[in-house]
């Protein structure tokens, strides 16, 4: 089935031959639950003081499953929201997340996004390049780091990246 037709606040996406369209209202109002859930939920359910991010978790979501221009708009949105309510540095979590939704979505047909484990392996390594990415910028922008980027990797980039990649 070929749909040709777009539809006002929709994006349209192709996904073999069938035109998926996903309203952006129900793209931000994912990310605002997820936030909210962020906020209030996950803080108690910390392992090893990791705990998973799923506004990240939607960012790789869409980038992989529509594309690469909704994953940078979700990044942005995403991003936007977190720098909103966040003390660091205003648009690094705006300019990483955009990052990881775009090459996400530009790297999303050369993998089989059909198996559980490629997903798995999908969700760690974009989070492993989120938080080092965040992690890089930080350091340049501010100058200022407090924490060694081998003891940032081992202590919360592989535990928080584990812990997403397995929800």
């Amino acid at each position: 089935i070929r749909c040709n037709e777009t539809v006002t606040g929709s994006v349209k996406i192709r996904r073999g031959l069938v035109y998926n369209k996903v309203s952006r209202f129900s793209i931000y109002l994912l990310l605002f639950a997820s936030l909210i859930l962020q906020l209030t939920v996950i803080d108690y359910i910390k392992i090893f003081n990791a705990k998973p991010d799923l506004m990240l978790l939607l960012v790789i979501f869409f980038g992989l499953f529509f594309g690469s221009s909704v994953g940078l708009e979700t990044g942005f949105a995403a991003g936007l929201l977190k720098d909103i309510l966040s003390v660091d540095m205003f648009g690094i979590n705006t300019l990483t997340l955009a990052i990881t939704g775009l090459t996400v979505g530009m790297l999303s047909p050369k993998f089989f996004k059909e198996s559980k484990i490629t997903q798995t392996a999908i969700v760690f390594a974009f989070a492993l390049f989120f938080m080092l990415t965040h992690y890089i910028f930080n350091s340049f922008i501010s100058k200022i780091t407090y924490i060694s980027l081998s003891e940032y990797l081992f202590e919360l980039i592989i535990p928080a990246s584990l812990y997403t990649s397995f929800i």
